[in-house]
């Protein structure tokens, strides 16, 4: 703990220092003197955390605490400022301005005193309050700089600074910022900190020639903290959203796709806004120590992009928001409207070659706010989109445990829709990298297990998680016959594109209908290849666009048989709809689909080719007690599969990340 003492003298100062170790003892010596003291930031763990009785004792001995501390945020001043007030005690402020820049804007207020004693005299007695500015991720961030620009100098210009030491610089602030004692590690220097901050400079175009110049202006009596924070901000969000435009410019037919520049191009524009991101971080893990208590169930960020779309992602993240998932609190982050936390977007970015489908790009700072704020215990990763990449690198510097759910083949659709290797090798990389960085990986089918495995993850990090069906929506009983046009109905649900085997579909359809006129092909979805199917299907085929609900449920049920041509599916979530509707299925034997099906005795997997593909289709066609049969057991088996089933896999795979956690904090403890 530390205690301020005012009015001493150098005896004074030499018998604390001496019995610093005793607080008992000092307490009494500054008593017997006569002497103003406080206990300083109580709520902050200058070394091991006080507990509720180390404070009921420290209110007898230090019966006045400052409970207005300059260089923190109100939120962290306020639990002394409460504890003040219901245990009695005397309430002051302080600026605690180690940099120079925010002298007396915090401050004790007492009646007036004529001479410095006087002043005392009145804080001793308990007439004082504290009053002035509170702290800010803003002004800690700017404390900061003007503690650099003195400790530093000025030194050689070494041209800015790199990524991988900016990120270094930040990962040991958060790791050791609180730490007071040990060895500082030589792998950065000042010429580091120099790179950085000058880089700062030029990102938020401060008309400042030097450091020292930097100063003058924090020490301005006009100056304001919140207006440097916001020019900050605003000038990253605008440099991040040209940024953005680049790369997905990069992405064109033809276009040169450069990997570095793109990064370096994002990094640029993310330098405005890191200082004050690391500084958010920190003074949210502040924070967090403030409310967490023994027995909270943990908290789990999931951060998902693009939920706006109509796929499988966001049909299972409306799930777990729906049932919760068992024993953790989740809450779903994104820029979309449909989650719990909404980061603002600074583009909207149009996916590239598919037409209608966008995602947000958020500011650095807002999933900085968010995960700062939310006081998670575990972040959970659903893509590599702008907000995942986000969350990742700042789960990495915020030391967050991330687990990450694998859902789509990324690197197979950017290649099948834009037909560009380099882009699906580098999709690919990007893919790898990214879970790779997650502790554990889940995997929704052996068929992925394997594809992970070919992006270099371990087998040791990869779990199970596969996904349910609602069994009381989906349900046979639910067929209305007659709903459609064909005397035998060939159901497809899911979105009408390349990857999911749009044309396959077509191609297997029409081969089959040649030889059995009876064959209508019913679709329930929409997407970019919908104008195409409609061309070729013609009064083959009845086009319902995007259904949900018990609307969906109906016309599952009403079908005949189910058709899925998607090879590149990790799952395969209409299959189970398919099957707990009572539907016969026939899908391509690759991916998701190969774990959801046994061939010939709970439904068909035939070649990824029309010629199978129909072929199969027409023998359900011919038989209705095959229909029947393969309907039946798949209906029982898809009983097993519900959502709160799902769920409780994916909350063990959330333990199996807690649990390691709470294993390398009790060895740190023992060590």
């Amino acid at each position: 703990m530390h205690v301020l003492c005012y009015g001493i003298t150098p005896d004074d100062h030499g018998w604390l220092q001496d019995h610093n170790r005793d607080v008992e003892v000092c307490a009494a010596y500054l008593d017997e003197h006569e002497i103003t003291c406080a206990l300083a930031h109580p709520f902050y763990a200058v070394e091991a955390p006080l507990t509720p009785r180390h404070r009921r004792r420290l209110t007898q001995l230090f019966p006045i605490w400052e409970t207005r501390n300059g260089a923190r945020a109100k939120e962290l001043n306020l639990p002394a400022f409460i504890y003040i007030e219901t245990h009695g005690g005397t309430g002051i402020g302080g600026s605690d301005d180690h940099a120079g820049v925010d002298i007396g804007r915090t401050y004790t207020e007492t009646p007036a005193a004529a001479t410095p004693a006087d002043f005392l005299a009145h804080v001793r007695a308990g007439r004082a309050s504290g009053h002035g500015g509170q702290g800010s991720a803003a002004k800690w961030t700017h404390s900061a700089m003007a503690l650099a620009i003195r400790a530093l100098g000025r030194g050689a210009d070494t041209g800015g600074s790199d990524p991988g030491t900016v990120l270094k610089i930040v990962e040991r602030l958060l790791r050791e910022g609180d730490a007071r004692t040990g060895s500082a590690a030589g792998d950065l220097g000042p010429e580091d900190a120099r790179g950085l901050l000058r880089a700062w400079l030029a990102g938020v175009e401060l008309d400042v020639a030097v450091e020292s110049e930097l100063l003058a202006v924090l020490q301005a009596e006009s100056f304001s903290h919140a207006d440097l924070a916001r020019r900050a901000r605003r000038l990253h969000e605008r440099k991040l959203a040209g940024a953005v435009e680049t790369i997905v410019g990069m992405t064109a037919p033809a276009a040169e796709l450069d990997l570095p520049a793109a990064a370096l191009s994002l990094f640029d524009a993310c330098v405005p806004a890191i200082p004050y991101a690391a500084a958010q971080a920190f003074l949210g893990r502040e924070k967090a120590k403030l409310v967490t208590r023994e027995g909270d169930r943990p908290r789990v960020a999931l951060v998902a992009d693009g939920l706006g779309g109509m796929h499988g992602v966001t049909h299972t993240v409306e799930e777990i928001r729906d049932r919760g998932v068992p024993g953790f609190d989740v809450e779903v982050i994104g820029t979309d409207a449909n989650v719990d936390r909404r980061l603002s977007a600074v583009a909207e970015v149009a996916i590239p070659y598919y037409p209608g489908l966008e995602v947000g790009v958020p500011s650095l700072l807002a999933v900085t706010d968010a995960l700062a704020d939310g006081r998670y215990d575990l972040v959970h990763l659903c893509s590599p989109g702008p907000c995942g990449l986000a969350a990742l690198l700042l789960s990495r510097v915020m030391d967050l445990p991330v687990i990450g759910s694998y859902h789509t083949e990324l690197a197979a659709y950017a290649g099948l829709r834009s037909e560009n290797s380099a882009l699906e090798a580098a999709t690919s990389m990007a893919v790898a990298a990214f879970y790779g960085a997650c502790e554990v990986i889940l995997s929704p089918s052996p068929a992925s297990d394997n594809r992970l495995a070919g992006l270099g993850i371990p087998a040791g990090r990869i779990a199970r998680w596969d996904r349910g069906v609602d069994i009381g929506r989906f349900d046979p009983a639910r067929r209305i016959d007659g709903l459609f046009p064909g005397e035998l109905n060939v159901l497809y649900a899911g979105r009408l594109t390349k990857e999911k085997g749009a044309g396959l579909l077509a191609d297997a359809f029409l081969a089959a209908r040649a030889q059995d006129p009876r064959l209508h092909l019913v679709l329930a979805g929409g997407g970019p290849e919908a104008g195409h199917l409609r061309e070729r299907l013609g009064e083959h085929a009845t086009f319902l666009g995007w259904l949900e609900g018990d609307a969906l449920a109906r016309t599952y049920a009403s079908a005949d048989m189910f058709l899925f041509g998607s090879s590149t599916d990790t799952f395969g979530q209409v299959i189970l709809e398919a099957q707990a509707s009572g539907l016969a299925t026939v899908a391509v034997a690759v991916g998701g689909p190969t774990a959801l099906i046994r061939d010939g005795e709970t439904g068909l997997l035939r070649a990824g080719a029309p010629a199978p593909l129909a072929e199969a289709v027409l023998s359900l066609a011919a038989s209705p007690l095959t229909r029947a049969r393969l309907a039946r057991n798949a209906l029982a088996e898809v009983r097993g599969r519900t959502w709160e089933a799902a769920l409780g896999r994916l909350a063990d795979g959330y333990r199996l990340v807690t649990d390691r956690q709470t294993d390398q904090r009790g060895r740190r403890v023992a060590a």
